[in-house]
């Protein structure tokens, strides 16, 4: 059956069923929802049960599409499939697409194929712009239970830790990241040096460590303190502090400095 494997989002996978078995799937649709609770898996599956394993193409999955790959993916799409009934296009990150790329995207968008789907994932729905949301079918999928997230943890052979199922906010994606990093510890070790007397001569020694992280490791560490700050209820000067961090981090700098930066910011507070 469809959507066998697939965990949690009972009522979006409910309705998609009866889209499909009805013959009634809309053409463009935008899966919007948290990051890594499944949206990308939900609609590979589903293509390959309307088109086949062969006529999907994913695109953005790790940095937005472009003008190009958009006027690419579009030609092979107004192609007709020589097996199959049908093509699917499956465009991540649709909240981070430049103009020109959904623009184009638009234009595809006004008149697919008959037999053509384009599926757009995005964390935001707002980040989407308006004409290309009007043009889709939305399903919202919301984040997993902590219980479901344990039980994926625990179905790839892994221990699951309370402490990342706490910060992974609902998130198997953001779950096995927190598993395979040492970003909790870094979580601890910043929460005890707020504690601490002397802890604007601890900023540097501290900041040196995300130097041998990722770029996408520190955004994690920011996703982690983020999820503290929503548990304990929100705090604005926090959240804010953290989103500027973010923003740093994505435009500017170098991942030190922005943790410098934040450290000093923070032991203001």
């Amino acid at each position: 059956m469809l959507f066998n494997e697939i965990v949690g989002h009972s009522k979006q996978i409910n309705l998609i069923r009866r889209f499909v078995e009805g013959g009634v799937f809309p053409q463009s649709t935008l899966f919007v929802g948290p990051e890594g609770v499944g949206k990308r898996r939900i609609a590979r599956e589903l293509f390959q049960n309307l088109c086949g394993s062969l006529n999907i193409i994913e695109v953005g999955v790790d940095k937005p599409v472009t003008v190009d790959q958009v006027r690419e993916f579009s030609s092979w799409l107004f192609k007709k499939p020589t097996s199959g009934s049908g093509k699917a296009v499956i465009i991540d990150r649709a909240d981070e697409m430049r103009g020109e790329a959904a623009n184009a995207l638009l234009k595809t968008l006004e008149e697919p194929p008959s037999y053509g789907y384009i599926c757009l994932i995005s964390k935001s729905e707002s980040g989407v712009l308006p004409t290309i949301r009007s043009r889709c079918r939305i399903f919202r999928f919301g984040p997993l239970p902590e219980s479901s997230v344990s039980y994926l943890i625990e179905k790839q052979g892994l221990k699951v830790d309370k402490k990342v199922i706490k910060l992974s906010r609902g998130s198997i994606g953001t779950a096995l990241k927190l598993l395979e990093s040492p970003v909790i510890d870094l979580v601890e070790e910043f929460t005890s040096l707020l504690k601490s007397d002397d802890k604007l001569k601890k900023v540097l020694p501290f900041a040196e460590k995300f130097a041998k992280l990722t770029r996408e490791e520190v955004f994690l560490f920011f996703d982690a303190l983020e999820a503290i700050v929503f548990e304990r209820g929100g705090v604005p000067r926090w959240e804010e502090l953290i989103n500027s961090a973010r923003y740093y981090l994505k435009f500017y700098s170098k991942s030190q400095s922005v943790v410098e930066w934040f450290l000093i910011s923070a032991f203001k507070l």
